[in-house]
């Protein structure tokens, strides 16, 4: 098994906690692995809508969460891994220009937290200096 996926019992594990315990767990993860990931295909990263039409990218600490969550969908579709400092350096900016947010580890369609870019930002900074 590759360093960045777990087996299923430990993502289950993982998926039971709650919202905010969710949040602090993928910091951490994503400060150690250093990458996350997100689900799509060769073309493109699938995103989503929440309640107020606002763009999210829902992300999870690994590819074993995103395929729980995502996986038969769409044939084609897959978890992609992001490392971190991209996602920082190249994502982010991008990701403000389509006036987006973050959707931290999705579960059964209920996000962990919906964090703004720059919340995004300052948190996965923190976590990397503390790592």
């Amino acid at each position: 098994m590759a360093r960045d996926d777990i087996s299923r019992g430990a993502a289950e594990s993982l998926r039971r906690l709650t919202g905010a315990a969710r949040v602090a767990r993928t910091f951490e993860i994503l400060a150690d692995q250093g990458a996350l990931w997100v689900w799509g295909d060769e073309d493109e990263t699938l995103f989503t809508e929440d309640g107020d039409r606002r763009t999210l990218l829902p992300v999870w600490p690994h590819a074993t969460l995103a395929r729980l969550e995502s996986e038969g969908e769409v044939t084609g579709e897959y978890a992609i891994r992001v490392p971190v400092d991209e996602f920082l350096k190249e994502w982010l900016p991008q990701l403000a220009e389509d006036d987006a947010a973050i959707a931290i580890f999705p579960v059964e369609d209920q996000y962990a937290a919906v964090l703004p870019l720059a919340e995004f930002r300052s948190r996965m900074t923190a976590a990397l200096r503390l790592n």
